[in-house]
């Protein structure tokens, strides 16, 4: 948790007022929002939530309080600040002050580009904050023989006598030519990996089909349909796909963005994301000898692998059992493999290619 906001309805004040930490626990969620919704707010588009009061390590940010924001934009700031590394978050603060920024979308696109200043707090140690600018100003990062012929006193006094910094309360700080860029146009989040995900899937819309956000699965339900509406998502319906997938190889093979719905793809992301190494070997071999179609029926496999039977690389043969290029894997339900993997299989096939609930079961295409 990087911090936690005290949120009211402006609007209404006598709905009360709720505490959120964030960035938003996926498992927290849906509840999140459905308590956000109880009290009038919470739309995935509007700037409807009163910040009352901020708790966390980022003073600038009290620049928020008494403010309305959207709340996804005030989760996905606190993601982008939960990832900085050492010195960012006296870089962003620094910028922030000096360019007066206070509203989110700023703080937000801030973010992407405060990594380009430097900020002096301690005069006394010179050679280091001259070799840090130097790294700065380089991208980050410099071959390790260049970076030790850096003479960093030299380097800090000639940037201190030349008189272009800020004083800040945070510490002097010199933008190096950063020019604060719209990568966040208030509507469109940017492609963004917070954490590790199964898949990321990004989700295209309008007449030209450009980018209108990316999903990270598996992510909550409402997240799905928030995405969604944020992108403008109309009657026509969507296009996706799939730009990472780190599913296990036999699975990764069955899935596919032309074939499989939005809400199928995050459901088996998430019948998977919890099974171990082994684990997902069996799911493996289990669809070597099941052949699923869909991510539908390998997600019916994943949620029954109590009722498979895996040695991995076995080559003894055993009755209703097949093995495959993992192991020998063995079926011993009750029900036909076939009726096993299709609970839901009619409707997957009744709806393949429809709009269903705000499109997040509708048709998808590979765009190569």
């Amino acid at each position: 948790m990087i911090m936690k906001a005290a949120i009211s309805n402006k609007a209404h004040p006598e709905y009360g007022q709720t505490t959120i930490p964030f960035p938003i626990p996926d498992s927290d969620y849906d509840h999140i929002i459905a308590l956000l919704e109880g009290m009038g707010i919470g739309s995935p588009t509007a700037q409807d939530c009163r910040v009352d009061e901020l708790d966390g390590p980022y003073p600038i940010l009290n620049r928020l309080v008494s403010q309305s924001v959207n709340v996804d934009e005030l989760d996905h700031l606190a993601k982008r600040l939960a990832s900085f590394c050492q010195g960012e978050d006296t870089q962003f603060e620094a910028m922030a002050s000096k360019l007066g920024l206070s509203d989110i979308k700023d703080f937000i696109n801030l973010t992407s580009c405060c990594q380009q200043a430097t900020v002096i707090t301690d005069f006394s140690k010179l050679e280091r904050v001259g070799k840090a600018h130097s790294l700065t100003v380089n991208g980050g990062s410099m071959p390790s023989d260049e970076y030790d012929k850096v003479d960093g006193r030299a380097v800090a006094l000639d940037l201190i006598r030349r008189g272009i910094g800020a004083v800040t309360p945070y510490g002097v700080v010199y933008d190096n030519g950063m020019k604060l860029e719209a990568i966040y146009d208030g509507r469109h989040f940017p492609e963004y990996y917070y954490q590790a995900s199964l898949m990321a899937v990004e989700i295209k819309s309008g007449p030209n089909r450009e980018t209108t956000g990316c999903l990270y699965l598996p992510c909550p339900d409402k997240q799905i349909q928030r995405t969604l509406a944020r992108a403008g998502i109309g009657p026509q319906g969507f296009q996706m796909k799939i730009i990472l997938d780190e599913l296990p190889p036999q699975v990764s093979a069955v899935v596919s963005a032309a074939r499989d719905g939005l809400d199928d793809l995050n459901k088996l992301c998430r019948a998977i994301e919890p099974l171990d190494t082994a684990q997902r070997e069996k799911l493996e071999a289990t669809v070597l000898l099941a052949h699923p179609t869909y991510a539908s029926e390998v997600r019916q496999l994943a949620e029954n692998l109590d009722q498979f039977d895996f040695v991995p690389k076995s080559v003894s043969p055993k009755a209703a059992g097949q093995v495959t290029e993992l192991g020998y894997v063995a079926y011993h339900g009750s029900l036909a493999l076939e009726e096993l993997m299709g609970d839901d299989l009619t409707e997957l096939h009744q709806e393949m290619g429809e709009w269903h609930n705000g499109a997040t079961r509708g048709k998808g295409f590979v765009q190569q």
